[in-house]
């Protein structure tokens, strides 16, 4: 379980660099109209975020708790392990620009819809927490490859409420660099951003390399499983003396009267 933690929340503290770029605007706009940072309001923002990916991770745990009910997809830990690497992979060279992000284009069109244009508004005048927590909340729910693969790993996890805890740890991982996005973008140079963002593209490749990697394995071993129980079974039958058709199961002595 601690594995499952410790590798959730370091999916989002990797690739949460990533956020800089996608949701720190959110904050910049909400922290524009105050001289400045208002930390009741920027942590009412991530108590909301976390909130989401939690009640995220619910969901997902619940799902994969019923797929382990049909029998051809009984044991999917193995098979998402692998989606969750195979996405941690490509967020990866997305982070460092290698890929683009297929979510950009419609983001402002995904953002008006949910609502979270309007809360940004009434947030950035407002001296109620509560209105940076509903940012919070719907920001959650922006589409995000990282957000993505970190549901693809808390779905094989198999139990409820280890799904939602490991989206719980994956929040706390994107904390520390939303919480400093405003200082990110107001005092480091471009090219310290760059490198940041690089470093941190090269580890979540390589944890997401691992992830898959290990899904991998497991598939094997599973594939393996029922293939050396059958060795096992031609052996021993391979070994047990047989038995001639024409003799019979047990010979008695036979004793001659004199």
């Amino acid at each position: 379980m601690n594995e499952l933690l410790l590798g959730a929340f370091m999916v989002g503290f990797l690739g949460s660099m990533h956020c800089v770029g996608m949701c720190g605007g959110l904050v910049t706009a909400l922290s524009m109209s105050r001289t400045r940072l208002w930390w009741p309001g920027i942590m009412s923002y991530q108590t909301g975020r976390i909130a989401t990916y939690t009640l995220l991770g619910l969901i997902v745990g619940i799902v994969g708790v019923a797929t382990t009910q049909i029998a051809w997809f009984s044991n999917p830990q193995q098979i998402l392990a692998v989606i969750a690497g195979i996405l941690m992979v490509v967020f990866g060279f997305n982070l460092a620009g290698w890929l683009p992000d297929p979510f950009v284009r419609n983001l402002a069109k995904i953002t008006t819809a949910i609502g979270l244009t309007r809360w940004v508004h009434a947030a950035s005048t407002s001296r109620m927490p509560m209105s940076w927590f509903m940012v919070g909340l719907f920001n959650g729910l922006l589409p995000c490859g990282l957000v993505y693969a970190g549901l693809a790993l808390s779905l094989g996890s198999g139990d409820i409420l280890l799904s939602a805890s490991m989206m719980f740890a994956f929040g706390l991982g994107t904390v520390p660099a939303m919480t400093v996005v405003p200082w990110i973008l107001k005092f480091a140079p471009p090219s310290l951003r760059g490198k940041l963002l690089k470093i941190a593209a090269i580890l979540l490749v390589g944890l997401g390399i691992l992830t898959a990697l290990r899904g991998g394995d497991w598939m094997h071993k599973m594939h393996e499983h029922p293939a050396s129980n059958a060795d096992a079974t031609a052996t021993h039958e391979h070994h047990m003396p047989a038995t001639p058709s024409n003799q019979p199961a047990e010979s008695m002595p036979m004793h001659h009267g004199h």
